[in-house]
């Protein structure tokens, strides 16, 4: 099974800084959203729609889900435009595919009607509400990828590709090639992954500004922000699922935080806007390079996450949203001195 390799689709990339009053540091109780929050069942819907003609049921899910549908099929599927007759012939052999249709009914016995995560989701938007009054509150929409795709967020859905969190152990998982889905990544596919790797994905995209062609301080800097704004969302999620680390990984990285950054230090890499020196530090990867193989990939989540607890700790009067309004590192960076 030759799929591509575990990534998000980032489709919208927007600047968002909101004015509040919350202070950091603790969860907000959350409010009442304006509307339920549901979690809908593209995947459900897509292989369990007895009785449909493929192509009836294409031009419904079309309008059931809108464009959301469309960047389902065209880019997250990479199967043939939404108004290409072509298409009820490509969704057929997706469904009736026996891999994806295994990895549905692996979806269906693991997550049920996923009532957990649709709790777990509502609690941390209504904190989101709490601290951004003005935020959005996502779309939220399950669909079955075949692998292409775990996490979407669009300008206004949040796209889930619930077979990536069905169970390390399950037959289908077992036959992804090695090469495109190592260990690590297969490890990772859990249900308890789920939810904070959708809020993650929803808030790196939407409270990010865009720092392309930056250095890696303000790397570390602006995703150690989205981490505290994580933390404070999902209050009782254990923090190696919010930084997908193990949590041997974690004690890892609690046990060493002098030690990296020393050698950030001394690589004199904080200022560095090569392409390598910043994935190095925050792209994913098994471990490390140049770390002992204890050490978890995308560590500059967790050094980033430090730096900001740092500052807060440092600051207890600066809010969230005037933390994420601050575009100059240097504040962060002088309160951060790891022992």
């Amino acid at each position: 099974m030759d799929r591509t390799k575990a990534k998000t689709l980032a489709i919208a990339f927007v600047t968002t800084l909101i004015a509040g009053c919350t202070q950091p540091g603790s969860a907000p109780d959350p409010v009442p959203l304006a509307a339920p929050l549901r979690i809908e069942r593209l995947d459900q819907d897509l292989f369990h729609s007895v009785g449909d003609t493929t192509g009836t049921l294409s031009l419904k899910l079309y309008a059931q889900y809108g464009e959301f549908y469309r960047v389902y099929v065209e880019q997250i599927l990479q199967g043939a435009p939404v108004d290409d007759p072509r298409l009820p012939i490509v969704l057929a052999s997706f469904t009736n595919d026996p891999d994806w249709s295994s990895a549905q009914r692996a979806v269906d016995s693991t997550l049920g009607d996923m009532e957990l995560q649709r709790s777990q989701f509502e609690a941390a938007f209504g904190r989101l509400k709490a601290l951004f009054p003005d935020s959005l509150t996502p779309r939220i929409v399950a669909f079955n990828s075949g692998f292409n795709y775990g996490i979407v967020p669009t300008d206004s859905v949040l796209g889930i590709g619930a077979e990536w969190f069905i169970g390390k152990d399950q037959p289908v998982i077992q036959y992804l090639a090695p090469e495109n889905f190592p260990q690590y990544v297969k490890d990772r596919m859990q249900p308890t992954m789920l939810v904070p790797s959708a809020v993650k994905g929803w808030l790196m995209v939407h409270y990010t500004r865009d720092i392309r062609g930056a250095d890696l301080l303000t790397n570390l800097v602006e995703t150690g922000k989205v981490m505290v704004l994580l933390d404070a969302l999902l209050p009782d999620t254990d923090p190696a699922l919010k930084l997908a680390f193990s949590p041997e990984q974690l004690k890892w990285c609690e046990a060493n935080a002098f030690p990296m950054w020393k050698e950030l230090l001394d690589k004199k890499m904080l200022y560095s806007r090569k392409n390598d020196d910043i994935a190095r530090i925050m792209n994913d990867a098994p471990f490390t390079n140049g770390f002992p193989r204890e050490s978890p990939g995308h560590i500059g989540e967790w050094i980033g996450l430090q730096m900001v607890r740092s500052y807060l700790d440092a600051n207890p009067d600066v809010t969230l949203p005037q933390l994420f309004a601050m575009k100059d590192p240097a504040a962060i960076l002088k309160a951060y001195k790891p022992r």
